[in-house]
């Protein structure tokens, strides 16, 4: 293997790369010597090979955002095929390949280049992507979400280009004008994008339209408004009238889960964050905290205990797939949740377009439940997973080093972050034109989904079919407002619902360790996050008893969170400090 890294930046100046302090890499285990050593050996002669003349516009920090392509197409003279590890499996609907999608269609014919979709089964994505790193045959390009553990090379991002397996596209950028265009304009953009040494550990995803006065949540609390109007309720505001609807609904609905959580028994901290603490690490005052030690983690726990004994949760959770957002098919299909965590699209009666048995379902946004004003230990929430306040969504393309392609890969993602293949990628192409969208002033982009067509379109497609079949899944770049500006009244007030909790106490998606912190921390953190997860469920359960609570807490830090702390508290550290 060689690693190719000889291109210079070509926004020394705007970008100012050089002058970020130190680190790498996010969390999280699993290294290869043998590839570091590999990687380390790559002699400068080899690298200079790559250092093609590149033929792509001079870009300035005066270029605006993606208005016009700065890449030449086609991008190939013949045609070529680039593998892609893209875990959407989930969202493809009836669609066979994404290549038979109508944007993924029209790009390869505008490109030249063929995809080879690497698409590892629902449920399976963690593994698939840690395996990736002990296979021969690393795909060309390899998309994901670093924040996750599930697609976090395990000691960190800096270790994964150390190591050999991805590219620093910050040694490449003058195969991406589109790209190196939004860092050159946005501060806060480049402050999470690069790690603290200054490396680029992939592309990422942009939230266009996004500054320091929005903010948007992609999901939240749901909740079945037709059981409420039923049982004679309203949308619950506190903890108390949470369990209030929820017991109506299984006394008086027979709903088989009132509250649906995840077979981890916490979610994302949503439910949560009237209690003061978070579901893993965040912080407070500066400092970084790990919520399981908190007694107010045990006061939640103890309740989610009761509503369990109660049967106000789903008895089955820990049996259930989901880890997190949105329930099991089968059963959110067929009246047996009354309320969730899920995503703002699902919204209204979405689940009807989908195949719910029940013609009246319909869900609406809730908010983070408090204590009750009088409480002693009342807190207004500061908790909020995801409330993106920020230009980057959290997506990112990698590069594999040993690609033959390099140069290619990088190109063909670029043009993602150019407004002509953005509009495309995220509404369908201009030949689509009145009948997945219109044209509309008043939008934000000059484009509206047709949402008539979506839901109830003449082909009988489902909501999701349609989604994927004219536009691309989760694209670099993503119109911030375009999902509310085109959603149902129901689908607005619940966005507007969600994004007014600030994410005060959450930890930055993009600070990051450096590669021996990440392998440090991933060493102890592993188990412990394991053991966490294993005893929220028998907490909930009853299969622990929370007298033990204090015990428990003391095994955590016998295992080593404390220092797994510190080192978080100095990433922390460092990314606030970062300047350009």
């Amino acid at each position: 293997m060689k690693v190719k890294k000889s291109l210079a930046l070509i926004l020394t100046c705007a970008l100012a790369a050089t002058a970020l302090a130190s680190c790498g890499g996010s969390s999280n285990n699993s290294s290869s010597s043998s590839k570091a050593e590999e990687s380390s050996s790559a002699s400068s002669s080899e690298a200079s090979e790559s250092s093609s003349e590149s033929s792509t516009p001079e870009v300035t920090a005066e270029t605006v955002d993606g208005e016009e392509n700065l890449q030449t197409y086609p991008l190939t003279d013949s045609p070529v095929t680039l593998r892609y590890w893209y875990p959407n499996a989930g969202s493809m609907a009836e669609l066979g390949d994404f290549n038979d999608s109508y944007f993924f269609k029209w790009y390869e014919e505008k490109t030249g280049v063929h995809i080879d979709f690497v698409v590892p089964a629902a449920g399976s994505e963690a593994e698939s992507f840690q395996l990736l790193f002990a296979s021969d045959n690393m795909p060309d390009m390899i998309y994901g979400y670093p924040a996750q553990s599930a697609y976090s090379y395990r000691s960190g991002q800096d270790k994964a280009i150390d190591d050999g397996y991805f590219i620093d596209v910050a040694e490449y950028l003058d195969y991406a004008p589109n790209y190196s265009s939004w860092l050159a304009n946005h501060d806060d953009l480049r402050q999470a994008s690069y790690s603290d040494t200054g490396k680029l550990y992939g592309m990422w995803g942009i939230w266009s339209g996004m500054d320091s006065e929005h903010t948007y949540a992609d999901y939240g609390l749901s909740i079945r408004k037709d059981y409420l109007d039923k049982v004679g309720l309203d949308v619950p505001t506190t903890y108390s009238e949470w369990e209030t609807v929820l017991t109506a609904f299984k006394d008086q609905l027979g709903i088989k889960a009132p509250l649906y959580t995840s077979k981890y028994g916490i979610d994302t901290g949503e439910m949560m964050a009237g209690y003061g603490t978070a579901p893993y690490f965040y912080q407070k005052d500066g400092k970084v905290q790990y919520g399981p030690l908190d007694d107010s983690y045990k006061d939640y726990l103890t309740l989610l205990n009761d509503w369990y004994q109660k049967g106000l949760l789903d008895p089955d959770f820990a049996t259930r797939s989901s880890s997190g957002v949105t329930a099991d098919n089968d059963m959110i299909l067929n009246d047996q949740v009354g309320a969730l965590m899920d995503y703002g699209t699902r919204l209204d009666n979405t689940y009807v377009s989908r195949g719910a048995s029940n013609p009246d379902l319909v869900y609406v946004g809730a908010p983070q439940p408090t204590k009750d004003k009088d409480d002693p230990s009342y807190v207004e929430p500061a908790w909020r997973d995801n409330t993106y306040s920020s230009m980057l969504h959290g997506g990112c393309n990698c590069i594999s080093a040993e690609s033959d392609n390099i140069e290619l890969a990088i190109r063909w993602l670029d043009g993602f972050y150019a407004k002509d293949v953005a509009l495309n990628a995220n509404y369908g192409t201009e030949e689509y034109e009145g009948t997945v969208w219109h044209e509309d002033a008043s939008t934000s982009t000059g484009r509206m989904i047709d949402y008539d067509y979506r839901y109830a379109n003449p082909d009988g497609l489902s909501s999701g079919m349609v989604l994927v079949q004219y536009s691309a899944k989760n694209p670099p770049i993503r119109y911030e407002g375009m999902q509310v500006e085109c959603a149902t009244e129901i689908k607005q007030e619940g966005y507007s619902i969600w994004k007014q909790y600030e994410p005060t106490n959450t930890l930055p998606t993009r600070m990051t360790m450096t590669s021996e912190e990440g392998t440090e921390s991933a060493s102890i953190y592993t188990d412990i996050e394991t053991y966490v997860q294993e005893c929220n469920v028998k907490f909930i359960m009853g299969q622990m008893s929370l007298d033990d609570y204090d015990s428990y807490r003391d095994t955590i830090k016998s295992m080593g969170i404390d220092r797994v702390i510190e080192l978080k508290q100095a990433a922390l550290d460092r990314y606030n400090s970062r300047t350009f």
